[in-house]
Parts: C-alpha cells; sequence; structure tokens
C-alpha cells in the first residue's frame, strides 16, 4: 500500500483502503493504519473533505485503548502512527506531527527498531524544514541518512538525501543543493517512487534558476509538472506552475507567467486553501507590479503580509518588495519603513542558524535587502546613513564568531559607528565599496569626515575586475605593457579619492563583490610615471568597519610563545608533491628568533593534530609553508595539506573548520600556501577560506594567497617578512617592504605581480 503512495498511485491505493476488513482485524491496529493512510491519499488528491473525515477517524483510534501516545505502542500502531504524524505535516499542525515522531523516536531507540528509528527521523527533519530551521534540519537528516544506511532502506536513504539538499538550497548553497537533488531524483527514479521524483524534478529546476541554469530549470519543472498532472497530485502541481510562473516573469514573458500563476491559484483554491498559494499570489503581485498595477501589487503583497501563516523566507521577500514598490512612487516614508522590516526579518531568522557552515550562505539572502535599502537610502535621504546600514550586514558572522555581535538585531541597529574616528586612531585613510547592478558606491573615511562617490555600475567594475586577474595570473607585466584595465581600475576605484590619501598612508580596504579577489596593491597609478599604487599606500583588507572600531594592531599580542611554525610536510600524494624549497623557508622564518622563542614542527612532526593539540592560543606569531586547498563549493573544507597520520592515513589536512574552533591571540598569521585567502564570497562575509577562518579564530592580521604561491620567492618574501617583524615592524609595513623589496630588487621575471602580489594582507579584531 505505501508502495503504492509513493509511486503517486493514489486512486489505486484508495481503492484497495476502501474495502471492508475482516471481523477478525477490526479490533486491532489496522484500522487507524488505513484511516491514517486515506486521509494521506486523499490531502495528495486535493479531495480535503475525504482527508478531513479519515483524519478525524484516525485521530480518534490513535487515542483509544490503553495503547496510547503515552504507551508503549505496538510495532504496527507506531507504523500506524508514523503515518498519521505525515498527515499532520500535510496539515501544518507541526506540533502535534512532532510529538508524534519524538515519541515514536524515542521507542525506537529503547527497542532497537532501526526502521522507525530512520523515518521518526526524517519526519523530524521535514517538520524542521517547514519551520526552516535549517541546521536542526540538516543534523536530522544526516542521522537519518546513517541509520538507513545500516539497514539497506534506499527510499529512506533518497528522502533524507533531499531533505539534506532543500536545506542546502534554503541556505542559499545552490550547487550543493543542485548535487543531491540530482542523486534524489535519480534515486527516486530507480525506485519507481514517482512522488519523491516529482518533487526533486521540481528543485533541480529551483536550483538551476539559481544558478543561471534557466533552460535546465524550465525543462525540469514541465517533466515534474507532467508527472504531478499524470498522477493528480495537487501540492506538486502548483508547485510547478509557482515555479514556471517565477522563471517566465524573469524572462519577461509575462503572459506565459500569469497563466502557470492563474493556473496555480486555481488548483490551490479547490484544495480549500493550499500553503503554497502565498508563493503563487507573491509571483502574481510581482507581475501586477511589472504591469503597472502598484494599487492591485500593493494590495496582493499586504493581503500575504498579513497572513500568520506566511515563512520568514517569503515574509521578507514580501517585505522588500512593498518597500521597492513604495520607492517608485515616493512614497520614502513607508518604503523606509519596509526596508527596516525587511532586514529585520531576515536578521532575526539568521539568529537561528547556529553552525557556520550554515551561516555563510545563508547570508547571501541578505545581498539584495541590504542593496536595494542603500541604494534608496542614497538617493531618498543620506548616504551617511546609507553607509550605516551598508556595514550593519557587512561580516556579520565573523563579527559573532568573535563574540563582537550585539544580543539581536534590534540592539545591532541601534549602535552608530564614528567611521572618522575610527580613521583618525589607525592613522589611515578607510576605503567602502558597494558593487550593485544599476550603480555602484564608494565611502572615502579620514580623520575629517565622509565623501560619498557614485561609482559605474558592477557589471563594468567586474569586466575590469576579471581581465586585469587574467593579465596578472598569465604572468604579464603591466608596467611593460602599461595595461588598460590596470590603470581603469585605479582612475574607477581610487582616484575619487586620492585627493583624501596622504601618500605612504595606511589604507583600509572593505570590498565587495569581485573587489574581494583583487589586491589592489597592484593597481596602475599615475604621477611620477606608472606605478603600482603599492608605492603610495600601505593597504590592508579588512571585513567592515564594525571589526576595523576594535581593530588595535598598535596593542601587541601578550602570550607565553613567540613563534608556531609548522611546514615543510612529507607528501600526502602524487598531487601534493614536496615542495623544495619548503625547508628553506622554515630556516628563513625560524632564523630571525632565538630558538627559546620558536616551536618548528616539520616531516613527520607537520601533522594536522601538531596544530590542534599546541595551544596555538600561546603564540602571536604562526607560520605555515605547505600546500593548501580551496573549496569553493564548501570553503570550510579549505585546507592546509600536511603530512598523514600514521594512526589515521586518512588525516593530512588542517580544516577551515578545525581552524575556526581553537581561539587565538596572534598577531599574524601566515599562510605561505596555495588559494590561502579563498575562493568563494559569500554577501556581506567577503572571500571566505582559511584567511577568514583566521581571523574568525582571533588573528589581529592573516596574510594569505590570492593564487598559487611561488615556491622560489615565498622564501625570499617571508624572511624579509618575519625580518621586519622581528625588528619590531607592524604587519602592514612589514609586508609591504617585503613585496616592494622583491618589486625593486628583482631584475628577472620575479618582479611581475604574479609572485609578489598573491600575498594578501588581512585585519581582523
Amino acid at each position: 500500500m505505501r508502495a503504492l503512495l509513493k509511486q503517486g498511485k493514489y486512486d489505486t491505493a484508495l481503492s484497495m483502503l476502501a474495502e471492508a476488513l475482516p471481523s477478525q482485524l477490526v479490533t486491532t491496529d489496522i484500522p487507524l493504519e488505513r484511516a491514517a493512510l486515506q486521509a494521506w491519499a486523499y490531502k495528495k488528491l486535493g479531495k480535503d473533505s475525504e482527508s478531513d473525515q479519515a483524519f478525524q477517524e484516525a485521530r480518534r483510534l490513535s487515542f483509544d485503548g490503553p495503547d496510547s501516545l503515552n504507551d508503549t505502542p505496538s510495532s504496527l500502531k507506531r507504523q500506524a502512527l508514523n503515518t498519521l504524524g505525515q498527515v499532520y505535516i500535510d496539515r501544518n499542525e507541526l506540533a502535534r506531527a512532532d510529538e508524534i515522531f519524538l515519541r515514536n523516536l524515542d521507542v525506537a531507540r529503547q527497542q532497537k527498531d532501526s526502521y522507525l528509528q530512520a523515518t521518526s527521523l526524517l519526519n523530524l527533519s521535514l517538520i524542521a524544514l517547514h519551520l526552516e530551521r535549517f541546521d536542526e534540519a540538516q543534523e536530522r537528516s544526516q542521522a537519518a541518512v546513517q541509520a538507513a544506511q545500516r539497514i539497506g532502506a534506499r527510499s529512506i536513504l533518497e528522502e533524507s538525501q533531499g531533505n539534506i539538499a532543500w536545506a542546502s538550497y534554503k541556505l542559499g548553497n545552490f550547487d550543493d543543493a543542485l548535487d543531491g537533488f540530482k542523486k534524489a531524483e535519480e534515486e527516486a527514479e530507480e525506485l519507481g517512487e514517482a512522488s519523491d521524483r516529482t518533487e526533486w524534478l521540481i528543485d533541480i529546476g529551483l536550483s538551476s534558476y539559481r544558478l543561471g541554469h534557466t533552460s535546465e530549470a524550465e525543462t525540469n519543472y514541465k517533466k515534474a509538472l507532467e508527472i504531478a498532472e499524470a498522477n493528480g497530485e495537487v501540492e506538486k502541481e502548483i508547485e510547478a506552475h509557482v515555479a514556471l510562473a517565477e522563471l517566465l516573469l524573469a524572462e519577461g514573458t509575462l503572459d506565459l507567467a500569469a497563466q502557470h500563476t492563474d493556473r496555480a491559484l486555481k488548483v490551490a483554491r479547490s484544495a480549500k486553501g493550499h500553503p503554497n498559494e502565498m508563493d503563487a499570489l507573491f509571483i502574481q503581485s510581482l507581475i501586477a507590479a511589472r504591469q503597472q498595477k502598484t494599487d492591485e501589487s500593493n494590495r496582493i503583497l499586504m493581503d500575504i503580509e498579513q497572513n500568520s501563516a506566511i515563512s520568514p523566507s517569503l515574509r521578507w521577500q514580501v517585505e522588500n518588495a512593498l518597500a521597492n514598490q513604495y520607492a517608485k512612487v515616493e512614497n520614502t516614508a513607508l518604503a523606509d519603513r519596509w526596508y527596516r522590516q525587511s532586514i529585520t526579518t531576515f536578521e532575526t531568522q539568521r539568529e537561528t542558524i547556529s553552525r557556520e557552515e550554515s551561516k555563510l550562505p545563508f547570508a547571501n539572502h541578505a545581498e539584495s535587502l541590504y542593496d536595494d535599502y542603500v541604494r534608496f537610502l542614497v538617493n531618498h535621504k543620506t548616504s551617511d546613513e546609507a553607509f550605516q546600514w551598508l556595514d550593519l550586514g557587512r561580516a556579520r558572522t565573523l563579527e559573532q564568531g568573535l563574540g563582537m555581535s550585539a544580543p539581536n538585531f534590534k540592539a545591532t541597529i541601534q549602535k552608530s559607528l564614528d567611521a572618522p574616528a575610527i580613521a583618525r586612531r589607525l592613522h589611515g585613510v578607510i576605503l567602502v565599496y558597494s558593487l550593485a547592478p544599476e550603480e555602484s558606491y564608494l565611502w572615502a573615511v579620514n580623520s575629517s569626515g565622509i565623501r560619498f562617490f557614485r561609482l559605474p555600475r558592477q557589471e563594468e567594475i567586474d569586466a575590469h575586475v576579471k581581465n586585469y586577474q587574467r593579465v596578472i595570473l598569465n604572468s604579464r607585466d603591466p608596467l611593460t605593457d602599461a595595461y588598460a584595465d590596470g590603470m581603469a581600475l585605479y582612475r574607477v576605484l581610487v582616484e575619487p579619492a586620492a585627493s583624501l590619501i596622504p601618500k605612504g598612508s595606511p589604507v583600509f580596504i572593505i570590498p565587495d563583490g569581485s573587489l574581494s579577489t583583487l589586491n589592489f596593491d597592484t593597481l596602475l597609478a599615475p604621477g611620477g610615471g606608472i606605478h603600482y599604487w603599492i608605492e603610495d599606500a600601505t593597504i590592508t583588507n579588512a571585513s567592515s568597519l564594525k571589526l576595523l572600531a576594535a581593530f588595535h594592531p598598535e596593542k601587541r599580542a601578550k602570550t607565553p610563545k613567540k613563534l608556531l611554525l609548522i611546514g615543510n610536510p612529507i607528501s600526502p600524494d602524487e598531487k601534493f608533491p614536496d615542495l623544495p624549497k619548503a625547508a628553506d623557508e622554515v630556516t628563513n622564518v625560524a632564523k630571525h628568533f632565538q630558538s627559546s622563542e620558536v616551536s618548528v614542527f616539520t616531516q613527520k612532526q607537520a601533522l594536522p593534530s601538531t596544530y590542534l593539540d599546541s595551544t596555538p592560543g600561546n603564540y602571536s606569531l604562526i607560520h605555515f609553508v605547505a600546500h593548501g586547498t580551496s573549496s569553493s563549493a564548501s570553503p570550510l573544507d579549505s585546507a592546509i595539506v600536511l603530512t598523514r597520520n600514521p594512526a589515521n592515513p586518512d588525516s593530512f589536512k588542517l580544516y577551515a573548520r578545525d581552524v575556526i574552533q581553537h581561539q587565538l591571540h596572534a598577531d599574524v598569521v601566515a599562510i605561505s600556501a596555495c588559494y590561502g585567502s579563498g575562493s568563494r564570497i559569500y554577501g556581506g562575509e567577503g572571500l571566505v577560506g582559511l584567511s577568514w577562518a583566521f581571523l574568525h579564530a582571533g588573528a589581529h592580521y592573516v596574510v594569505g594567497s590570492l593564487w598559487q604561491v611561488s615556491d622560489s620567492t615565498a622564501p625570499q618574501i617571508m624572511d624579509r617578512l618575519y625580518a621586519e617583524l622581528a625588528a619590531g615592524r607592524p604587519a602592514d609595513v612589514a609586508l609591504r617592504d617585503a613585496k616592494l623589496s622583491m618589486l625593486k630588487n628583482s631584475q628577472n621575471v620575479f618582479r611581475k605581480p604574479l609572485y609578489w602580489a598573491t600575498f594578501q594582507l588581512y585585519g581582523g579584531a
């Protein structure tokens, strides 16, 4: 019976369930199971009246007799209650469903019933998804996967994998989500589970759409719609119509988008108010707005916003849409109110997420909310207020990891930062960038005040960054060929504020978007002949004004030990061959300190566990010489590649996720490894990888690499860097001098930025 339902054959299943039970079975738990299955099947077909009747019967039977929820149910009753819990989920009675599944999970563990344990965990993960508790959903789904694998329950495994993918999708990690949904869909097709397959096809489409693969998205939506209509599956039919409507709206095909929206609403209303009706209404409001029907659009949006059943993720989209509508008609008071409300709704939801792996992709959802409000404030109120709100959304995860965040977002709003005072204390200039599709912005802060500049749109700036990086990575010499993109980037990004930046002044860059991957040292500046901007400024990358407010580079770490040096590991495999000059770099760095001040671990001792066990918080300087990996799909899987642990041969990487678990007080962490800066940009957080992880752990400065490190030049740069540090020079000056030494004293290929500009300095808190 359950197999028929999983295959989407609801009418066939209901026909069989309608048959009279033999008299000897009437007093068993089989009537409860039958009623629960009937309620489930009718609900899937959108027959709410019949579903309600069967549900009430199942509910009555579930509490009938001594075998109630407060007792230990029989095996059959546990299965029936499991079905009833799924009906509760479909009816959005989540608290009651949660009670049933938690009880079943407790019994399953007591009786070592692996199958019941797996199904209970699966359903608990589904409840967490409905409540938008995505951390919890992933943890429960992963536990369900492990339980299902132990007993070979492929169906549970398939659903659990799909639930993990859905949590990833809702958190904004679309690459992982797409991969997970494809695996789940393939498994569902092989198992003949049409209902699940329809769900995963829609979700493949959603992930593809978010990644810009619109053709693939449309193909999957249509395939899902075809299966849903064939099986009379109302919920999936509505979802597919809504998804197609959103895609067509984005493409500007308003008539077809409206047709799919109308169809979704008709089906939803025939099912007496399906939850997905609100999604369809939201698309309808956006279509009305595009058709210049502002009043109609606002009316629909207000109706959705006032619905108590609205999810947080839809609520902030609705509130942001209302704000944009009021901004268009110059109703600044209402626009301002709704922009603030949409951001508050989002940030309140972000506060429910605990794991960094989840916080990072989730932050991407905030980008458009903050961008829209900043643009509104710039054009309708003040650029200074826009500046404050822009910084509110920056580095939230890093700030929370460092224990600097306010107890909640409303408390955060009340804090106004004195940006000129921060610049005055740092004796420098702060350049804050915001890139957006319509136009970009720059705020330049010095001790005297804040200046605001409008910049070109994001697409133009991104193109210059991409082209100039290609020049550098192809080992070209920008000074020799005077590349236009290097000069254009200086002209666009720095020249507007050049009069505010004294020569040789410290400059703190708070980048946005593609600028996180750009080393500003390499920009081509005019004056006295074309030259790299590093010759005019001492540059540090920062994450937010909030973090700079707590940044005191003049205060040196008071630690019992000086230098922790880990490097020149034994190659773990052919993908990470021995570094010929690694031993030289270790020697070059260590020689600047007394042997009693230094802890050096190389070769067999250069293990991941060495770092974790060495109490890294006791050192003022930490240095790594090794290969590095950067994961764009999962940045906290970025790692420093060390020696294999004989006791655990699979362990040879020091992961970013492990780094953030060990508090640091270091003045400088230097990662002389490829791609130490990371390769994935997250909204508000910037480039996330190893450097971000060490900042998160508490390092004041981190030296990371933007691309592959040269084994020939790194030892020379690090030798000069540590000579300067040992002499008491601050990290920003020390790294600049080390790079200038390479630039000025090399009459060969090593003067090219490919070799010295990979190293980027990041300032923490």
